[in-house]
């Protein structure tokens, strides 16, 4: 055996399994411990990173990122430290957007500390069975509040039962909220004098109204903006004192997928000083699911500009939009947008640059003056 020559593949095998014996395990070794001394370095320069230079950014700066980051990327800042905590928190709960499942979460943090740091509470509820009014119990201590919006879910307005029994319920616990905000309560006992966006949208798929049956909702002094959806207004429903008139901030009156008297509105719009937005949504097929006998609206073009007239230095856009029992909206070949033959009487608002909805036609079937599709109302629509 001494004098046999391996063939070359043999002898390289050899070769090549002995390198991978003796070297290939110590240079794995090696560069193991490399890389964790690496990234223990990397680690270590991180966090000496994150202390040194993110609380040592000026305050101002640090507001700013805070103010534009998300809410869990809030959250995280204030678990960082306990500079970045008392920047982070006033931004975390400024903002109160409390979805399905939280309202009683949001109740127990405001009640015990954070109370006056909300300024803003959303609450979108998407199922048929929780009322978003659970939160309202807790409004009165929020007193930094500006803007409220309660949307979706199920609103229990009836109080009592077949036999006469009374109950509370969470939306009347809200009208007593929104009165103790109203004018009709002195200046020293009001509460969310600072509110100025109000959302009330009941979006149930059922086609059923509630009534308003309170009129204090729409004399809160401060509010610049109304929004309400899903209601029913009846005559009624927009009385207040006369000491009340011209007394309220409000610029923006969205009463939309509502079905709307004329009369209520017309006494709503007495409650603003300077109105420059206003939007009508009619929905009958809510009169004709809830109420029983309604009388429709009866009034004229004239009815309609005297009541806006109120507001003739301030107005800037109108929207009117009708929908009959099957849910068609009326209008000439869709929504109408400057329709010239509302023209002259735009002209007599001195700031007025869109009027949406305000041909004659769905005018008229608001009104209740012609009745649609007449061929007198079809040859006026060309005047000016």
């Amino acid at each position: 055996m001494a004098g046999v020559a391996l063939p070359y593949s043999a002898s390289a095998v050899i070769h090549r399994s002995c390198n991978d014996y003796f070297f290939r395990p110590l240079n794995s070794v090696r560069l193991i411990s490399q890389l964790n001394s690496q990234h223990r370095n990397w680690h270590r320069a991180s966090r000496n990173m994150e202390k040194s230079s993110l609380p040592r950014l000026p305050n101002e700066l640090l507001g700013i990122v805070i103010e534009n980051a998300d809410g869990p990327t809030r959250a995280s800042l204030a678990r960082t430290c306990h500079a970045l905590n008392a920047l982070a928190t006033p931004y975390l709960y400024r903002w109160a957007d409390i979805k399905q499942g939280k309202s009683n979460e949001f109740m127990r943090t405001v009640s015990n500390k954070y109370a006056s740091l909300v300024h803003h509470v959303t609450v979108v509820i998407d199922d048929q069975e929780t009322s978003p009014c659970r939160i309202v119990p807790c409004l009165d201590k929020l007193e930094s509040l500006q803007s409220l919006e309660l949307t979706g879910g199920y609103w229990m307005w009836d109080d009592e039962d077949e036999d006469g029994e009374e109950w509370d319920t969470l939306e009347e616990i809200l009208w007593n909220y929104l009165e103790r905000a109203s004018l009709k309560q002195t200046a020293e006992s009001r509460v969310s004098e600072n509110l100025r966006s109000l959302t009330l949208d009941r979006c149930e798929n059922n086609g059923q109204g509630a009534f308003l049956h309170y009129s204090h909702v729409f004399i809160i002094p401060q509010l610049h903006h109304l929004t309400l959806r899903g209601f029913m207004l009846e005559e009624a429903d927009g009385d207040f004192e006369p000491q009340f008139e011209r007394q309220t901030e409000l610029k923006s009156l969205r009463i939309e997928r509502c079905f709307v008297s004329f009369p209520a509105l017309r006494s709503a719009l007495r409650a603003p000083r300077a109105l420059r937005y206003l939007s009508i949504g009619h929905a009958e097929y809510y009169s004709h699911h809830e109420l029983q006998n309604v009388q429709p609206n009866n009034a004229t073009l004239a009815d309609f500009m005297d009541a806006l007239l109120l507001h003739r230095e301030s107005l800037e856009e109108i929207r009117v939009v009708v929908e009959d029992h099957y849910g068609t909206s009326h209008g000439e070949f869709g929504p109408t947008i400057n329709h010239p033959s509302f023209h002259a009487c735009a002209k007599q608002f001195a700031e007025l640059k869109r009027w949406e909805g305000c041909d004659r036609r769905t005018l008229a079937y608001y009104l209740g003056g012609l009745s649609y599709g007449s061929s007198s109302s079809s040859e006026d629509d060309d005047d000016d």
